[in-house]
């Protein structure tokens, strides 16, 4: 938002200087971005009167100019076509420069003398205008000072509105802001309305069809308009903030937005079809040409303006370009309208066309502003266009957004800012921003004031919001510094926050990297990973208005965004990555309106986990990589019970692929990538991925406990066995441990072999087992008791006999 100060002090008179106005601006929670000073190089240029124009008599484009700028008439040589005698234009006399820094001197034109220039308005650097010579306006002295006339030096503050303060979107809620802060009355637009007969209602009709969409739309007529510049202050302000002037009509409802907030539009009344506005929903697959040229396709989310016989406009954007006003318009249909915001801001993302209305309707503009932006727009029309206003407004009122009602507790409001307040001050504070206090009332509570919040206030919702509005209008930099008090407690974290950064220290500890990835992921990852959906959800969460296809779902997985950053780092020729994260998944639940949320951890890796050095070959990536770390994970967390079950996923390599359990849980999944997926996205075949949901750790974890220490000598026994190949390494460690009884010390699994001579089908596991008494030395003949024990029972379970 751009505010002209010499703008501003129609509304408000200012005491501050710019810098000093842009601070306090600043601390009330409207920040300045930056203070531009307009108007600058035009010393010594002066006001000149064009007394003759001749012919240059070797030149067919230039004419020799007689000009008066505060003495005797003098040549210059022009070439622009619109010179004429008696007019006023901008000279630069010889010896002067110009604000692009161009030196201006006496010249020889073809044979003629010049002395000085007449100039353009892009020569004075106000505007790209350069097809004639600036015509200044009103009654002014041939030699006066160029920049006084124009009354061009301005100070324009460049603001930065938050989304949530709509009503600063205007020169008058600035001008309120500045009011409430200065103590300075503010001074609305006041003009008295000419109207004729007969009423606009019986030539224009406003039908609202989709009021869940357009809950206000107000019209008025105005004929007899002449189509033509604006007046020069009229421009001046425009370009001020930022604004192209077009023509008178155009350029009114443009400056009515800005001075009121209100975003207006002009129809060319003839070309609207019966005067018969409609407003509603674009039907699929519905066109229609836009002001800017381009035929646009719509879609049942976007809202139109219509008559009869199709679209003339799209709702708080832009105007159609069947419609818009031309040099030949004599008879404007002026809209100004409340249309919902979420769906003007829908639209326009989704067309890719933002507008200044656009920008104000997403924000909400004030639905009980529309009839009096109407009528100031029609004043202007009246004033500067010589357009007569046919009498009263089309109001059509699909629904109703009145004033809400706040309580303020008095006592209660100084004890949230920290300062002494007082009822009057309170008061006088929300009265300045235009809060009327309807009632004040003692009770058990204190001084309760209540509080008429009116509609351009959308952010005003509950009674800490007014206290915010006097604690920013009190000065934030008023308000003491004093420390919290407290209860002498110290904060610490939730036994869930230490289970999580104690997972994230063991995972970067093992070599891994955190990875913080977007929950915002394409579609075509789901369909890469698991075409079938046989894991990840058939219809997953969707953004409604999603900034690109790239990130038009809501992640059911953190797998697709830790390999997109695997691809990214090999891509780079990184090609020994290990990744983790922790975070959010999305997952529909039928019949309820919002997904799950499970907090997951998962990681990504390939190429080298060791990689080469001088002693040693490098380590790839594989299967058991992966289940290493997720081992590690499980051991520091304390979680006992995981097992590790065979099972094929889609986007798994069909034989190194498990379910993770906890308990009887599942809770993820891990494995090689299949090479399908690691061809289609382009990571190496060694790629692995682990994915655990964090709830059920969190849930089995067991609180650490001592293990003694032996005393006494432990006894090593090897135990080799052959079973068939479908028998799982866990299973049978499982059985040992259960068969080895209380003096069964530690298995570990130390040797696979496959062979001929153990038959089709076979395979040989052994185990060093260990013995350990805490109290006394065992014997041989103990633990080769339990020794027995164990093979007995693994031949029973498993058919497994020894290894000879």
């Amino acid at each position: 938002m751009r505010v002209s100060l010499e703008w501003l002090k129609d509304y408000v008179d200012i005491d501050l200087d710019p810098q000093e106005l842009a601070e306090r601006l600043t601390m009330a929670g409207t920040a300045v971005e930056g203070v531009e000073r307009l108007g600058g190089g035009l010393e010594g240029l002066l006001v000149g009167r064009v007394l003759e124009v001749r012919p240059h008599p070797d030149a067919d484009r230039l004419s020799v100019c007689k000009v008066d700028f505060g003495g005797q008439g003098v040549e210059i040589v022009c070439g622009a076509p619109n010179v004429r005698p008696g007019m006023l234009a901008p000279v630069a006399p010889p010896g002067v420069r110009l604000p692009d820094g161009s030196a201006i001197g006496e010249v020889t034109i073809r044979g003629v003398s010049s002395h000085g220039m007449l100039l353009s308005e892009r020569e004075l650097g106000i505007s790209d205008e350069a097809a004639g010579i600036m015509e200044l306006e009103g009654d002014l002295e041939p030699g006066a000072s160029l920049a006084r006339a124009l009354e061009i030096e301005d100070t324009v503050l460049v603001l930065e509105i938050t989304p949530n303060r709509p009503d600063c979107l205007c020169m008058l809620g600035i001008a309120r802001e500045v009011s409430a802060l200065t103590g300075a009355p503010l001074r609305k637009p006041s003009f008295v309305l000419r109207e004729i007969d007969p009423p606009a209602a019986e030539d224009v009709l406003v039908e609202i069809l989709d009021p869940d969409l357009c809950s206000r739309y107000c019209a008025r007529l105005i004929e007899g308009l002449t189509i033509g510049a604006s007046p020069w202050w009229m421009r001046r302000r425009l370009r001020a903030a930022g604004v192209r002037p077009i023509n008178n009509v155009v350029d009114i409802t443009n400056y009515v937005m800005l001075e009121l907030g209100q975003p207006l539009h002009a129809f060319d009344y003839e070309l609207v079809t019966d005067g018969h506005i409609i407003v509603r929903r674009a039907s699929a697959g519905e066109r229609m040409v836009t002001l800017d040229g381009v035929e646009r396709a719509l879609s049942t989310d976007e809202l139109l303006i219509c008559d009869p016989k199709g679209p003339v406009a799209l709702a708080g954007v832009m105007g159609g370009e069947h419609t818009e006003i031309n040099a030949g318009t004599t008879r404007v249909l002026l809209e100004s309208a409340h249309f919902d915001p979420a769906n003007i801001m829908r639209t326009s993302r989704t067309l890719g066309l933002s507008s200044e209305a656009s920008y104000r309707f997403e924000r909400g503009v004030d639905p009980s502003g529309c009839a009096r932006a109407a009528d100031r727009a029609a004043f202007l029309m009246d004033e500067l266009a010589g357009g007569k206003v046919r009498r009263g407004v089309v109001d059509a009122r699909a629904r109703e957004i009145s004033s809400s009602r706040l309580t303020l507790r008095v006592e209660r409001a100084a004890r949230f800012i920290g300062i002494p307040l007082r009822e009057q001050d309170a008061r006088a504070i929300l009265e300045s921003l235009e809060l009327k206090v309807k009632e004040s009332r003692c009770g058990e509570q204190g001084t309760v004031l209540e509080v008429e919040v009116p509609t351009f206030r959308p952010d005003l919702e509950r009674e800490i919001d007014l206290v915010e509005e006097i604690a920013r209008i009190y000065g934030y930099d008023r308000v003491p510094s004093t420390l919290p008090s407290s209860a002498h407690k110290v904060g610490m974290l939730t036994p869930g926050q230490k289970c999580r950064r104690e997972a994230a220290r063991v995972l970067a500890g093992l070599g891994l990297s955190e990875a913080v990835t977007v929950s915002f992921i394409s579609e075509r990852w789901l369909d890469r990973l698991d075409p079938s959906r046989a894991v990840f959800p058939e219809d997953p969460v969707r953004l409604r208005n999603p900034l690109s296809e790239d990130g038009a779902v809501l992640r059911p997985s953190l797998l697709p965004g830790l390999l997109e950053a695997l691809r990214f780092n090999v891509n780079r020729r990184l090609s020994d990555v290990s990744l983790f994260e922790m975070g959010r998944a999305f997952l529909p639940l039928a019949g309820e309106a919002q997904p799950r949320e499970p907090l997951l951890v998962a990681c990504a890796m390939t190429g080298n986990w060791v990689p080469k050095q001088w002693d040693g070959a490098a380590q790839p990536v594989d299967f058991f990589t992966v289940k290493g770390v997720l081992e590690r994970l499980a051991a520091a967390l304390h979680v006992p019970g995981l097992t590790l079950v065979r099972e094929e996923l889609p986007f798994l390599h069909p034989s190194q692929s498990c379910r993770v359990r906890v308990g009887e849980a599942s809770a993820g999944y891990l494995g090689l990538l299949h090479p399908r997926v690691c061809d289609e996205v382009d990571l190496p075949r060694n790629t692995a991925v682990m994915e655990i949901e964090f709830a059920p750790l969190e849930e089995a974890r067991e609180e650490p406990y001592y293990r003694e220490v032996p005393r006494h000598p432990a006894l090593h026994m090897d135990l080799a066995v052959v079973v068939g190949e479908e028998v799982d390494a866990e299973e049978l460690e499982e059985a040992i441990r259960e068969a080895g009884g209380e003096l069964l010390y530690e298995v570990r699994l130390f040797d696979l072999y496959r062979g001929e001579q153990l038959g089709e089908g076979k395979k040989s596991l052994a185990f060093n087992l260990v013995f350990c008494a805490m109290d006394r030395t065992l014997t041989d003949e103990e633990a080769r008791k339990y020794f027995d024990r164990i093979v007995k029972a693994l031949g029973a379970g498993f058919g497994a006999r020894l290894r000879a």
